[in-house]
């Protein structure tokens, strides 16, 4: 319990520092914020066309289409908050030694390879995704339960940290290959396919991106949860491979860190 109170000290620090660097560059914060939302409306700019021609898409209605984009977007924006740039970065403190910084603190070196710093204008970006998700549950007429509501939240968090996990596999590799980036934002493409329905997809495509990198799951569990108060098939043992997968992951970067040379070798 000592070792866990200190690291979240440590993160709330961490945390503390990101906000005031970040602040340094008012206008680089406030930038970003603005293309978000103008991404965020580009999809549901798409939504409307689709919509225009259509009723439904994989047994989807306009507006739980705009819950599942809401949903995927508070999801990806809370990984942005935590994970995204320190796991970008990992690759390139690998290649130049930087990583030292981490294996030198006395705190675990996964922590701090994945927590260093923060993305606060992420935490604004969350809570526009919160606003479309009300929105289109407003425009449902939903009046969920308590526990929709809480399983709701706790799949959101529990797809942040398959997305984490995920991530932290593919830059472990940067210990073996010199420059891993290209993986890392091969990966952060494959983000889109949490915003589609998981019924437009068949055999093995649904079976890959549902159990071995469960993108489909991220946002489709719970918004189907929210919009239909149905739990998804095999959706209570997407928190079992969850902790399979983080456990993996921890085992993987450990591993890893076994072939790294560090700047002073």
């Amino acid at each position: 319990m000592s070792s866990l109170s200190r690291h979240l000290r440590l993160a709330l620090a961490l945390f503390r520092y990101s906000l005031a660097r970040e602040m340094m560059f008012k206008a680089n914060f406030l930038l970003w914020i603005l293309v978000e939302i103008a991404w965020l409306s580009l999809q549901l700019a798409l939504v409307g066309v689709i919509f225009s021609h259509v009723t439904e898409v994989a047994g989807w209605t306009k507006y739980e289409m705009v819950l599942l984009i809401g949903t995927s977007h508070l999801v990806q924006q809370l990984f942005q908050v935590v994970f995204l740039i320190n796991l970008i970065e990992l690759p390139e403190n690998v290649r130049t030694g930087k990583l030292d910084f981490a294996l030198l603190q006395p705190a675990s070196p996964q922590f701090l390879a994945s927590v260093r710093k923060y993305d606060p204008g992420s935490v604004v970006n969350c809570a526009i995704g919160v606003a479309f998700i009300a929105w289109a549950a407003w425009k449902l007429g939903l009046h969920p339960a308590a526990w929709q509501v809480g399983l709701f939240l706790g799949m959101v968090i529990n797809g942040v940290f398959i997305h984490y996990a995920l991530m932290l596999m593919i830059v472990t590799l940067a210990f073996w290959i010199v420059r891993a980036q290209g993986l890392v934002y091969g990966y952060y493409n494959l983000f889109n396919l949490t915003r589609m329905p998981r019924e437009a997809f068949r055999g093995v495509a649904r079976l890959l991106f549902t159990w071995v990198l469960p993108m489909l799951v991220v946002a489709n569990f719970p918004a189907q949860v929210l919009a239909r108060g149905v739990i998804g098939p095999g959706a209570p043992l997407i928190f079992l491979l969850t902790l399979l997968l983080l456990a993996a992951a921890r085992a993987w970067f450990r591993f890893g860190l076994r072939f790294y040379t560090s700047a002073s070798s």
